[in-house]
């Protein structure tokens, strides 16, 4: 009887070793897996998950999730308002975990919208279009400094896909561009901007679409070009169709954001990408 439960016991022993992870097993990530900032995690002052930290301001219907649901899969969204590359690694203002720690072998396709906040899009716009009724044309007056501004998150923005890569080699990489805010002209929502200082900031997008796309064109990733899809949908376009809210605005409350249309449009944008590149979902 002794030997038989000596035998016994030493069986339930080792099941539960077998059932236990091990304290340095790798984390296997989850399938879908969404980076980025707040122009792919927010919606403004609504739809506010309670359960995504309160500093990310992150949607419940978002891009993200608007992509998860049509697909039919589970997301892991780690996308924070703003988020800059470093944040993919580090914790965002000491408080939110890294987004990388959502990333793991097991993971199955990605999506990265990130970049502005490195490219101090918010600082040259605010601070120097938006005062160009004082103090005079921004486009006239234009400052190389945002252009190497914008160019100068290359290296980053290679580093963040090579990193994706190595922590969930079997994932597919799409990233998504940043969608029209100007078609020509502007209007009294945006309150006083200048019609060639609209141009000038819709340029700097261009721009940054373009430093975006071609990192990700060299490092294996699929860029979605949202910016003609979006044509027709800027900020002084009707509010149910424009796919960014203005300066005064209903559906966000936070000028050069996404509307629940911009989100919509991005989300369709990026699921056919997806199915387009026969990554796996249902």
């Amino acid at each position: 009887m002794i030997r038989r439960l000596g035998r016994v016991a030493a069986a339930a022993a080792a099941l539960a070793l077998i059932a236990l992870p091990t304290a340095n097993a790798e984390p296997q990530g989850a399938r879908y897996v969404a980076l980025g900032d707040s122009g792919a995690a927010t919606t403004g002052v609504l739809n506010i998950d309670p359960a995504a930290p309160l500093l990310c301001a992150r949607s419940t219907v978002n891009a993200p999730a608007l992509v998860a649901q049509a697909l039919g899969v589970t997301v892991d969204d780690r996308t924070c308002s703003s988020a800059k590359l470093r944040d993919l690694t580090g914790r965002q203002s000491g408080t939110v975990a890294p987004q990388f720690e959502a990333l793991g072998p097991d993971t199955e396709f990605v999506t990265l919208h990130i970049g502005a906040n490195d490219a101090e899009m918010t600082k040259f716009i605010i601070g120097s279009c938006h005062t160009a009724a004082v103090t005079g044309s921004c486009a006239t007056a234009a400052d190389p400094a945002w252009d190497a501004a914008i160019d100068a998150i290359a290296p980053g923005y290679a580093a963040a896909l090579d990193e994706i890569e190595r922590r969930s080699p079997k994932a597919t990489i799409f990233v998504d561009g940043w969608p029209t805010y100007f078609d020509p002209g502007t209007c009294p929502a945006m309150i006083g901007l200048l019609a060639d200082d609209a141009a000038y900031i819709q340029s700097k997008f261009d721009r940054l679409n373009a430093v975006v796309a071609r990192e990700a064109a060299a490092h294996g990733a699929t860029y979605i070009d949202t910016r003609a899809a979006s044509i027709g949908h800027g900020m002084c376009s009707a509010a149910a169709t424009r796919w960014f809210d203005p300066v005064i605005g209903g559906d966000t409350m936070l000028p050069y954001h996404p509307t629940f249309a911009g989100h919509r449009g991005v989300a369709a944008a990026v699921v056919d990408a997806i199915r387009s590149a026969g990554a796996p979902t249902r």
